[in-house]
């Protein structure tokens, strides 16, 4: 009968208090998981201006003590970290106020009509995804096709071109089209400005290039250290950079040659113009001896 007893009765009461233990436990998380989706619906979707800003903190192998920012995508904020001093990634900053003018959004700045993120450059994200986009280009004042990787990015991209030129592009060309009503009259009167419309085209010959070689330089997310060459718009130069191995964007040329080739056109008409500037040299020279042979006659008959 003992035995029996303890057959029975042991069981049941280890098993109820197993059973409400666990039901509590799965309450708590079902509870905790419908919280997590009520907040999260109740945020914004986040939009990056560069991609390296959804990158973690990375303090790097080295063991000294820096204190330096990162952009936290989970709190939308920039926060501290310590840094070892050498190696990381790029989302890493000196100031607490580079860190939030290079990756915090602040739409509370509109210029000239259109939404301030129309100025920022295009960014295709960091996944691998091949999707049209378009985007607005300052420096051409148009709506460009782009692809799109997918996720993150920035809010200049749009789904259609239609889009795209509703919020960006309708003001800039209302101004496009009263400079030249201002610079008609001006030709008219005098004959020095009559040299600007053979000046403009050359003014508006490097926005003609790629709009990759617009985009600032990446990296990219792996470790590895690559040497290749990117075209540095503000400066017009192609200059070299440490690439990762993967990632980054389509501003990235394996020789500088190749960057050259792209995106810095019209680097050999300047040899054109010399050839044209010695022929001139030579032609004068010709004139010169003929006349000094025509004088010398004159001369001795005197």
């Amino acid at each position: 009968m003992k035995g029996r007893k303890k057959g029975h009765s042991l069981p049941s009461p280890f098993t109820l208090l197993f059973l409400c233990i666990a039901g509590y436990a799965t309450a708590e998380l079902d509870g905790s998981e419908e919280e997590e989706h009520v907040v999260g619906a109740a945020l914004p979707p986040l939009k990056l201006v560069h991609s390296f800003c959804a990158m973690k903190a990375d303090d790097g192998p080295c063991k000294a003590i820096h204190i330096r920012y990162f952009f936290n995508i989970k709190s939308r904020k920039c926060e501290e970290f310590e840094y070892g001093g050498c190696h990381g990634n790029e989302n890493n900053f000196l100031t607490l106020e580079e860190c939030q003018e290079k990756c915090v959004v602040l739409p509370l700045h509109i210029k000239r009509g259109k939404p301030d993120f129309c100025f920022h450059a295009q960014e295709p994200g960091v996944c691998r995804g091949y999707f049209t986009r378009y985007f607005y280009n300052k420096e051409t004042k148009l709506c460009e096709a782009f692809k799109y990787g997918g996720c993150l990015g920035n809010q200049n991209n749009f789904r259609s071109l239609e889009e795209c030129q509703a919020t960006c592009q309708d003001n800039c060309e209302l101004m496009n089209s009263s400079s030249p009503a201002e610079e008609h009259p001006n030709s008219v009167n005098s004959s020095s400005p009559a040299k600007e419309p053979s000046q403009s085209p050359g003014i508006f010959e490097p926005p003609s290039i790629p709009s990759l070689c617009m985009t600032p330089m990446d990296r990219g997310l792996c470790r590895a250290k690559e040497l290749r060459f990117f075209y540095d718009y503000s400066t017009g130069k192609c200059r070299p950079f440490s690439y990762s191995g993967c990632g980054g964007n389509e501003n990235n040329f394996i020789s500088r040659k190749s960057c050259l080739r792209i995106c810095k056109k019209g680097f050999n008409k300047k040899k054109g113009e010399r050839r044209l500037i010695k022929i001139k040299k030579k032609r004068k020279k010709q004139p010169v001896k003929a006349l000094g042979v025509e004088i010398i006659p004159e001369i001795t008959q005197l």
